[in-house]
């Protein structure tokens, strides 16, 4: 199977739709003339005219006469989801080689959080496919969708729960219910978006960071994909194994520190 990530056509072509969408909500409510709009993205005429036409076949602009656009009332909302990402996020490029990966291979969208030992929160860190139209409109028809998919309790969800299963020491009393996510290594629940269910698996290394021989240690994040609610079953588990598999020939490439020398050479 194609593991391939996303080519550096594909995302150009998603950069310039991005484009001529922020140039209309910078513009604001109404009517904008086309040479209005295209001033604003630095595109050509073209690359303009093809964008807008997505944003209007996705039901989030309207075309109201020839040369003149508008974006719908609830579009505004979209401007909002850029806050998925909790403001502590930096850019990872390895981790997120691991995400855009799995969204190539499940075509869904593709989630990475970590926790904080402080507030005893999941935090969301990275993301794949997050900037598709169709998803950033399911954010805005969803009330309070990106405020808990960036930020909430640990045992909320299945990103967070996957974490807290593998968190408590192995000798110590737990829920029967993560005692069953621990045995599977996989965690399954609904989202804040209607419709839409979570599968996790935890990471217990974040890709291309050091890892001492012999050294196994502790969970630090989960990945997740959100899946369409009448994924069940075989489904589910599909994912879960795409999802471990990917994370561990990741993971398995990270650079690996000596205890005496402190010499990083690369794992075999």
């Amino acid at each position: 199977m194609d593991t391939r990530i996303d080519t550096t056509g594909a995302r150009a072509n998603r950069d310039r739709t991005f484009a001529v969408l922020n140039a209309l909500l910078n513009l604001g409510p109404g009517i904008h003339k086309f040479r209005t709009i295209a001033a604003r993205t630095g595109l050509g005429d073209a690359a303009v005219h093809r964008r807008l036409d997505q944003l209007v076949d996705a039901g989030l602009a309207t075309r109201s006469r020839r040369g003149y656009y508008e974006l719908r009332e609830t579009t505004t909302a979209i401007s909002r989801a850029s806050g998925l990402l909790h403001p502590s996020a930096t850019p990872l490029l390895d981790a997120q080689q691991l995400l855009d990966a799995l969204h190539h291979r499940t075509d869904q969208v593709v989630l990475l959080h970590t926790y904080s030992p402080v507030t005893g929160e999941r935090l969301c860190i990275g993301a794949a496919g997050a900037t598709s139209l169709p998803f950033r409109r399911e954010l805005a028809m969803a009330s309070g969708a990106v405020d808990e998919l960036r930020q909430a309790p640990l045992d909320l969800d299945a990103p967070g729960l996957v974490m807290l299963a593998n968190l408590v020491a192995s000798d110590a009393p737990v829920r029967e219910d993560l005692r069953r996510i621990r045995a599977m290594q996989m965690a399954h629940s609904s989202s804040s978006i209607p419709g839409w269910s979570l599968v996790s698996v935890a990471l217990r290394r974040l890709p291309g960071a050091p890892a001492i021989p012999g050294a196994e240690p502790g969970v630090v994040a989960s990945v997740s994909v959100l899946a369409p609610e009448h994924s069940h079953g075989a489904h589910l588990v599909a994912y879960g194994r795409l999802m471990h598999n990917i994370v561990r020939a990741a993971t398995d490439s990270s650079v690996v520190i000596s205890r005496h020398a402190a010499v990083p050479v690369r794992a075999a």
